[in-house]
């Protein structure tokens, strides 16, 4: 459940994909020793987050020696610092989003999916499916109202708003 969340938020730290999720798998090996200690799922997510952030800080204290000066390593940590909340909220917000996208129904989803991770045009949706434009075309707002609202009533969409404007900044 936690998974996909934490792995962008450790692949964002380190920036570096494959040991993002490296860092991500190793902070649940350390929660399987420690379940005891866990009693609900917010303390358990608590636990996911600050041992990942830990752990990336000290890949990246691993990595600052190994290739560059202290004074980087300084100003990492310091970003790390800055961003790291912004960071989960982020892959938090994802994580609600990719929630929504997969609640659709099946073809509003299907044509979301080609639409907006496959990049495809609506032309080239419509022949694949065996559709008209229009259906296509009705089909990503149905899917755009659904998760909009979704997110609505769940508080998350002046996060998701936020997440956006921050992100074309960056």
């Amino acid at each position: 459940m936690f998974f996909p969340s934490l792995c962008f938020f450790a692949k964002r730290l380190v920036d570096n994909d494959g040991e993002g999720e490296d860092i991500a798998a190793d902070s649940f090996v350390k929660l399987l020793h420690r379940h005891d200690s866990f009693d609900t799922l917010p303390n358990i997510k608590a636990f996911l987050y600050i041992t990942t952030r830990n752990a990336c800080l000290n890949y990246l204290r691993y990595t600052q020696r190994t290739h560059s000066s202290k004074r980087e390593l300084n100003r990492l940590q310091e970003k790390t610092d800055e961003h790291a909340l912004s960071h989960m909220v982020h892959a938090e917000v994802l994580r609600e989003v990719e929630f929504e996208i997969e609640q659709l129904p099946n073809r509003c989803r299907e044509i979301f999916k080609l639409i907006y991770y496959e990049r495809r045009s609506a032309d080239e949706i419509a022949a694949l499916l065996g559709i008209s434009i229009n259906t296509v075309w009705v089909q990503r707002a149905k899917a755009i109202q659904l998760i909009r609202t979704n997110l609505l009533k769940k508080g998350m969409l002046s996060a998701l708003l936020a997440f956006l404007i921050i992100n074309r900044e960056s």
